[in-house]
Formats: structure tokens, C-alpha cells, sequence
């Protein structure tokens, strides 16, 4: 193909893409969950992340792994929006460099070149790595166990110490970032314990073993005393067909031909342009992986390997449907490295499967183009609590009082700690509030669930002074007189 030598191929796409880096890092307003996050890092000091995280009192007391490791760059790059998304590069870089390299250990050197390519095109990976949140991290650790246990799996007669801490460290980090995390590090425990008799033998094997029991089982003891301590995920939405179809298409890389969320959320139905355009990568995606699937379970040595990985999948299932939660495509983060693999191993030379080149090359150029949508469309922006916290701070007076229903910690973010919260009220409650000169409302499906708000608004005569994504400001006229 091109861009010289087959070795270096892979990594030259690498360079490119994080050379590029600056100009699609965003840097758009935070929104709800990712300000939940960078909330944490404004905690003065270390000791008191956990105090930040605990306040929160929701599924932010499960990663505590991420919440310390972004406190930590944003107290060295700084707090912006760009710095905290960028936050999510080297973990990016991270995995998709171990991946790489598992593929060279098994196949020729095309695969590599395919792999370097689905993963700096891939519209999930491109959405998540200009989030604040734990999914590139996630992303990272189980790409690294996947390749450090693969390599184990590969050479399991031959000392690779390297790559066997680079599984169990990953494994126990995962099992830190996400409750999930504890089945893939099960996983690896298991197969360490049975299968790699050669390297688990040696001084370094036994310090390996350890840290995997010891540093697994003090997660599963963390993650059981959080959920004692009564941390739950959202309420908000259940896990049901149109979830688990807006996940299948997310990995498949249509989300930027779908509506945004914000739209899909208000009961927006996607064109049929769009539909079409979203069906097509689905099926070049499950063609190429299924021909991927093929290929990797002809390759000597422990070709089971791929698809035990993705095993998971059915717990988290599971477990959503169980807990009445809704799950979404970032919850399935851990799975990556085998659709990746699969992936990277669909487009062939040899028949009845020459047809899988032009296909994976057809499947680049949709998710180029699906992450253009997403950087540009008005609809995949985010909730803009930036602008909005600017037009109140400039607009409002000193003495005036400003009712705040949206997110609290994107208001703490945004340097909003003086406004009055009233999330979801009753009418009771906002009678007992002092009338407001100026109302924010966001997502009135999550802020004003009982219409409490919006029937204040109704009554005082209140039309929206600004709008922003995802947000309307209302200034109230005083009250009439006696």
C-alpha cells in the first residue's frame, strides 16, 4: 500500500493523527457528564478528591482511577476544556499502539496497517476522546490486558516479562476504572493462572500473580463498599431495543449520520438518508468482522482468544436489563480490542474474500465522514453551559436571584455556585422560594420532571430571553402589585 516500509506503516498513521490532534481536540462547553468529572479536579489538594467524588454520591465513586489520574493532569496542563479532553490522548495512544503490536505477533504486516487505520477513524473513539470522562482510559487498559495476555497466549513458553505486567497491571487499573472492569480482570486472572505456567513459574511471574489477586480482590471490595454506601447509577431511561440499537450503531460508526442526542432524546426519528447511511456501516462492519472472525481462528496457536474477550458483553447486558439501567454503547468500552481485532483482520488478498479490501476502504470513508458530521453539525453539539453561564453572569444584577435548573457541578464548573438550584421541584417547593428576576432550564424531561417549573413560567408570563443548546433563559417580570 503506501507511506513506506510495512513496519512502519502503522505507526506513521499514528504520528499523523496525533500530530492533528490540536485541531479536533474541542473546545466547546462541558456538558452533564463530563462536568460531573471535571468538577473533581478543581478539589484544592489530592486528599480531598475523594471528599469531591463522594459528595457526587453516583456511579463517580466507581472510578476512582480516573478521577485521580485527571486531577493529576489538570494540576499539570490546566483546567480547561481542551486540556481535560486531551487528558484522554496518551491513553489513546496507549492502546492503539498495544493492539498494533498484538497483531504483529500473530499475522502479516497488513493487518497492522488496518488496524492503525480503524482506530484513528473510528467515530466512537473520535466522540469519547473529546470527552471528560473515563472511556479512553477504559479503552487503553483492556486494549493493553488484551495484548499483554494475547503476547502471553502467543509466546507462553518464553519469558515476556514486559508484557505480562503490562496485562496485570492493566487488568487490575480496569477493574478500578469501571465496577465492569472486575470481568475482564477475572478473565485474565483465570487464563494467568491456568495457561501461562511457563512465565507465572518465574520471581517476576509470582509478583505478577500477586498484584493481579491482591489488586482484584481489593476492587471488588472497594466497589461493594460503594455500593453499601448507596451509589447508584442515573435513573434516567432504561435499557430497552432503541437503547441497544443506538449502541449497535454508535460501534459501528453511524452515530454521525443519526440526530444528536438531544434531539434523539425529544423523540426526533432519524431520515432516511440517514438510516440508509447508518445501515450501510453496520453491515460493512459485521461483513468485515465477520470475515475477520474468519481469518483470526485460522491463525496457529490460541485463536479463541478474540472472541472469549468479548464474553462480557452478556453480563453487562445483563445487568443493565436486571438493574433497570440504561446502557449505552460507552458501557461496552472493554469489548474494543475485539472488534478491533475482528476488524483489522477482515480485508484479505486471497478469494473467495478480495471483496473485504474495498469494503474496509468503502467503511474508512463513511467514518471519516461521520466524524466530520459529528466535529460540525449544530445537532452533536453539546449542552453549551458555557455560553449560558456567561450571558447570566453578564446579565443579571447583583441582588437579583437566579433559579438553576440544570446541572449543579457544570454550574460549580462554570463559577455558578451563587445561583439557587431547583431541580425537578415540586410546586410546594418553588412557593416557598423567593421569586426569581431569572430561570434556567435545561432538558426539562431530567430538570422539571414534574412540570412544576414550566407551569411558574406559564403562570409569571415568561418568554425564553436566550436560547442555547440544550438550554432556555427566561427573565421573569416582577410580580404585580396588591
Amino acid at each position: 500500500m503506501f507511506l513506506g516500509g510495512p513496519a512502519a506503516r502503522p505507526w506513521v498513521v499514528l504520528a499523523v493523527w496525533l500530530a492533528l490532534s490540536p485541531f479536533w481536540i474541542q473546545r466547546e462547553s462541558l456538558w452533564i457528564d463530563e462536568a460531573v468529572s471535571a468538577v473533581v479536579v478543581l478539589a484544592p489538594s489530592l486528599d480531598q478528591v475523594w471528599s469531591e467524588i463522594s459528595r457526587i454520591n453516583a456511579t463517580e465513586m466507581h472510578l476512582p482511577a480516573y478521577h485521580y489520574y485527571l486531577w493529576g493532569v489538570a494540576h499539570w496542563v490546566g483546567h480547561s476544556e481542551a486540556a481535560l479532553r486531551a487528558a484522554n490522548l496518551p491513553w489513546m495512544l496507549l492502546g492503539s499502539a498495544a493492539l498494533i503490536l498484538a497483531v504483529y505477533a500473530r499475522s502479516e504486516p497488513e493487518p497492522s496497517l488496518w488496524m492503525a487505520l480503524f482506530l484513528v477513524t473510528h467515530p466512537f473513539l473520535f466522540y469519547y476522546t473529546n470527552e471528560v470522562r473515563p472511556y479512553a482510559m477504559q479503552f487503553g487498559l483492556a486494549c493493553m490486558a488484551f495484548a499483554g495476555m494475547a503476547k502471553g497466549l502467543i509466546l507462553r513458553d518464553q519469558p515476556q516479562t514486559a508484557w505480562s505486567w503490562c496485562m496485570g497491571l492493566s487488568a487490575v487499573l480496569l477493574a478500578w476504572t469501571t465496577i465492569y472492569g472486575l470481568a475482564w480482570w477475572l478473565m485474565c486472572l483465570l487464563i494467568w493462572l491456568g495457561l501461562l505456567h511457563g512465565p507465572r513459574k518465574s520471581l517476576a511471574g509470582r509478583f505478577i500473580t500477586a498484584l493481579l489477586v491482591l489488586g482484584g480482590l481489593s476492587a471488588i471490595l472497594f466497589h461493594g463498599w460503594v455500593i453499601c454506601l448507596g451509589a447508584r447509577a442515573s435513573s434516567v431511561g432504561t435499557t430497552n431495543l432503541q437503547t441497544l440499537a443506538y449502541a449497535v450503531c454508535e460501534w459501528a460508526g453511524g452515530a454521525g449520520f443519526l440526530p444528536g442526542r438531544s434531539q434523539l432524546r425529544a423523540g426526533a426519528t432519524p431520515g432516511v438518508g440517514s438510516l440508509l447511511m447508518t445501515a450501510l456501516t453496520v453491515i460493512l462492519v459485521v461483513s468485515l468482522g465477520t470475515a475477520g472472525l474468519v481469518r483470526s481462528l485460522k491463525i496457529p496457536g490460541k485463536s479463541w482468544w478474540p472472541c472469549v474477550w468479548s464474553l462480557p458483553t452478556l453480563g453487562i447486558l445483563a445487568s443493565g436489563v436486571l438493574r433497570r439501567f440504561r446502557m449505552v454503547g460507552r458501557h461496552f468500552t472493554p469489548v474494543a480490542p475485539s472488534l478491533f481485532w475482528f476488524l483489522a483482520h477482515g480485508p484479505q488478498k486471497d478469494r473467495p474474500w478480495r471483496w473485504t479490501r474495498p469494503a474496509g476502504l468503502a467503511l474508512l470513508a463513511l467514518w471519516i465522514w461521520s466524524d466530520v458530521r459529528l466535529a460540525t453539525l449544530p445537532e452533536h453539539r453539546k449542552d453549551d453551559y458555557r455560553a449560558t453561564a456567561r450571558f447570566i453572569e453578564q446579565h443579571h444584577r447583583t441582588n437579583e436571584i437566579v433559579w438553576w435548573a440544570a446541572d449543579e457541578a457544570a454550574g460549580k464548573y462554570y463559577k455558578l455556585e451563587w445561583v439557587i438550584p431547583v431541580m425537578n421541584p415540586s410546586p410546594s417547593e418553588l412557593a416557598r422560594k423567593s421569586r426569581p428576576a431569572w430561570v434556567v432550564l435545561s432538558k426539562p424531561d431530567v430538570y422539571d420532571g414534574r412540570m412544576a417549573l414550566r407551569n411558574f413560567l406559564s403562570q409569571a408570563g415568561a418568554e425564553p430571553e436566550k436560547t442555547f443548546t440544550s438550554f432556555q433563559v427566561y427573565r421573569i417580570p416582577p410580580s404585580p402589585g396588591p
